[in-house]
């Protein structure tokens, strides 16, 4: 509730809190008024730390409440090597007349400060200012350091926690956030030993134990920075924690929470209290295995930034709970802490990818031969009832591949060989089938080219670069050109001449292949004869004359022959290509030296 036009005292605080505070002497809340009151500025962070025994303190943290706030504190307690035993969440709403005026300075000790009573007349910002919330936190922590703490420890703490909640105030909440996972993931991947064993997550919901709040019980097996991944991901899901009880014991977390959504209210739809169910669960989960991870702050912005996409897919509930598995979520953690092109050049776009793949446990760990991959087109495609619905079938089925063979890598399972090999593979399967898709749907209308004789023209499309040296990598496009027998007629309903069709087999080949990414397995046609200025395909004897001692080819253009390899079309043909290549590229003749040192 919000309190009157008066200003905090301790029975108006006390009242708000309720019997969850009865527990603490007056003595006690005296001090915690003082603190609630020092905070008047976005980037105040009052901190009251006690010492309790060896590397145990009790420590009183005071600040502005927002969405996330309880995400920073914890995640800088870990960042610091601190673990939480246990704390209290309180939030405070604020009355609507000016408050008192800001102490010397906000407080940061073992020591009381002296308490500030109502009716100062320090000059101070309102909480009802727009640029403020209306509400503060009173987070009661008992700690334990996993190291002795300089003297300076907690004034450093509370000045680097008043940046950050200044930045959750002011609306920049992102930055924060990517603050405290930089300072959090330093210390994750400092060596903890982790486990394969997942630990179980028992996440329990109930909206029948208060009036206003829905309430969140969690058990799990501590982990350092539990309490922040957990919070973390209830702000990713615009959740507020109003209450909260955190209890660790004999290795175990015993937490209860009180929540609402951004507006302040219960959260009562079925379908977002099982996403709050699921994604929590997981989230921690995955949290736990960010040490395997080779980049465990990349990790965990991309797991963050892949976890609120799924949010818009109706099922992604079902997807997230079917990857609750210790195989699965370190094959995630891994992949999202390798690459940053990975993220912004290819997950961010195949999404829809990412479980297929992740589940099937078999295909992630085998390599899949050509004929498999051909098979496995074809079952893809031969059901579809129309040319573009089995151009979708395979682009997708390129897709996933294209997919599973990056995991494979990124994972470790293949070397980089193979993963060229692999990915040269799924190259040459899906431009066998993206021709036989394009020549079906012209001879509809066309017929067959043919040569003179009446029998059908050959054809060849031919990879160079690095598919033709079988080392795709992961942004390579395909280089590649194609190469018809001779000059003549269809045979079909609209006769055009060869050359005419195969023009028109080479765009309608390119428009079957999708690409996601500009550069991404997409079809690079530039070095065929003459270039951007030159057909899309080429007759045999017009490909020889470009390319022999008197052909306008450059010595560039000669040399990136050596690469060529037929993977598709007639065999025959194919060979023809080759020998022809062979002819002009090591017929012996020297090298134009100043034309390579001009390009150079």
């Amino acid at each position: 509730m919000t309190l009157p036009d008066e200003q905090l005292t301790l029975e108006s605080v006390a009242g708000q809190l309720g019997r969850a505070y009865e527990s603490f002497d007056a003595a006690v809340r005296l001090r915690h008024l003082a603190l609630l009151l020092s905070v008047q500025q976005p980037h105040d962070a009052a901190v009251e730390a006690v010492q309790e025994g060896p590397d145990q303190w009790a420590v009183v943290i005071c600040a502005w409440d927002c969405i996330g706030a309880l995400s920073v504190i914890a995640g800088l307690f870990a960042a610091n090597h601190i673990n939480i035993e246990s704390v209290d969440v309180y939030t405070i709403r604020m009355p609507q007349a000016a408050p008192p005026a800001l102490p010397p300075r906000p407080y940061a000790g073992s020591r009381a400060p002296s308490p500030i009573r109502p009716g100062s007349s320090r000059s101070g910002p309102s909480p009802a200012s727009p640029s403020l919330p209306r509400v503060k936190l009173l987070d009661v922590f008992h700690v334990h350091s996993q190291a002795a703490l300089a003297p300076s420890f907690w004034e450093q703490f509370r000045q680097e926690l008043g940046q950050h909640m200044g930045l959750m105030v002011s609306g920049q909440r992102e930055k924060a956030r990517e603050a405290v996972i930089d300072r959090f993931s330093q210390v994750v991947g400092a060596g903890q030993a982790i486990e394969r064993q997942l630990y179980p997550v028992a996440v329990e919901l109930s909206n029948d134990q208060s009036e206003a709040w829905t309430r969140l019980i969690i058990s799990s097996a501590d982990t350092l920075g539990f309490l922040f991944a957990f919070s973390n991901a209830l702000a990713m899901l615009e959740v507020n924690i109003e209450r909260a009880e955190v209890r660790t014991k004999d290795g175990q977390v015993h937490d209860t929470f009180w929540l609402t959504d951004a507006s302040g209210h219960k959260i009562t739809s079925p379908e977002r209290l099982h996403e709050l169910r699921v994604a929590a669960a997981l989230i921690i989960q995955f949290t736990y295995l960010l040490p395997n991870s080779p980049n465990p702050a990349q990790a965990l912005r991309q797991f963050n930034a892949l976890a609120l996409q799924m949010l818009a897919n109706p099922g992604w509930t079902q997807e997230l709970r079917d990857m609750e598995s210790a195989r699965v979520l370190e094959v995630l953690a891994g992949m999202m802490g390798v690459s940053q092109f990975l993220w912004e050049d290819f997950l961010r776009m195949q999404h829809e990818n990412l479980f297929p793949v992740l589940l099937d446990a078999p295909a992630l760990s085998a390599r899949k031969s050509i004929a498999q991959l051909r098979e496995g087109l074809r079952q893809a495609t031969e059901a579809a009832p129309s040319h573009e619905a089995r151009a979708r079938e395979l682009n997708r089925f390129k897709d996933r591949e294209m997919f599973r063979i990056d995991l494979r890598h990124i994972t470790r399972r293949i070397g980089f060989r193979e993963f060229a090999e692999e990915l040269s593979d799924l190259a040459e399967v899906v431009v066998e089938q993206a021709t036989a898709l394009s020549h079906a749907r012209l001879q509809e209308r066309h017929g067959r080219p043919a040569l003179p004789d009446g029998s059908s023209c050959p054809w060849a499309a031919c990879a160079l670069g690095k598919l033709g040296g079988r080392e795709l990598g992961f942004g390579s496009d395909i280089e590649m050109l194609f190469v018809y027998q001779e000059e003549s007629l269809t045979r079909g309903p609209e006769v055009i001449r060869n050359s005419t069709y195969f023009n028109d087999f080479v765009r309608a080949f390119l428009s079957a292949l999708e690409t996601r990414r500009e550069g991404i397995f997409e079809i690079d046609l530039r070095l065929r004869p003459y270039g951007n200025k030159g057909a899309l395909a080429s007759s045999l004897e017009a490909f020889r004359s470009y390319y022999s001692r008197e052909g306008s080819a450059r010595q560039f253009e000669r040399m990136a022959l050596v690469r060529l390899r037929p993977v598709a079309g007639d065999p025959a043909l194919g060979s023809a290509v080759v020998a022809a290549r062979d002819a002009f590229v090591y017929s012996g003749a020297p090298p134009d030296i100043d034309d390579i040192l001009h390009l150079r």
